[in-house]
């Protein structure tokens, strides 16, 4: 069991396990947001503490609510919206963790910028690399 928050520590989240392996998109929203992403059931997930959502509205259909804490404004996650994941999963920023517990872990480079509907799974911007202290992301 991995417990994270965000730097006020208004918010928590634990998460059951460390994720299969992290995802740095360069997609329009992961970009902005400076997230790391690991990937979860949603019944893997607890978030405690209050929180608001952005509801990512940019495109069609509305697909993702991007829940954050109100106090420091970062970014816990994601879940979606409308039709649910097959099976359901939720995305949980790991940078709310330390990085000892990301040591590791692959690190996936999806090209979310250059990826379209045509596209189901974006194409690498380059090879995955393990998680390390000094990493340059």
């Amino acid at each position: 069991m991995l417990r994270g928050s965000c730097p006020c520590g208004g918010v928590t989240v634990t998460v059951a396990r460390r994720p299969d392996y992290l995802n740095s998109c360069n997609c329009s929203l992961c970009f902005r947001l400076g997230t790391l992403w690991g990937y979860f059931s949603p019944a893997e997930v607890e978030i405690e503490g209050t929180t608001k959502s952005f509801v990512r509205k940019d495109i069609d259909p509305v697909c993702l609510s991007v829940p954050f804490c109100p106090g420091c404004g970062a970014t816990l996650g994601w879940t979606a919206v409308g039709e649910p994941e097959n099976p359901p999963r939720m995305g949980v920023n790991m940078r709310l963790f330390g990085p000892g517990a990301l040591l590791g872990l692959p690190v996936r480079f999806p090209d979310g910028a250059n990826s379209d509907e045509s596209c189901p799974k974006p194409p690498r911007r380059h090879e995955e690399v393990p998680f390390q202290l000094e990493s340059p992301f």
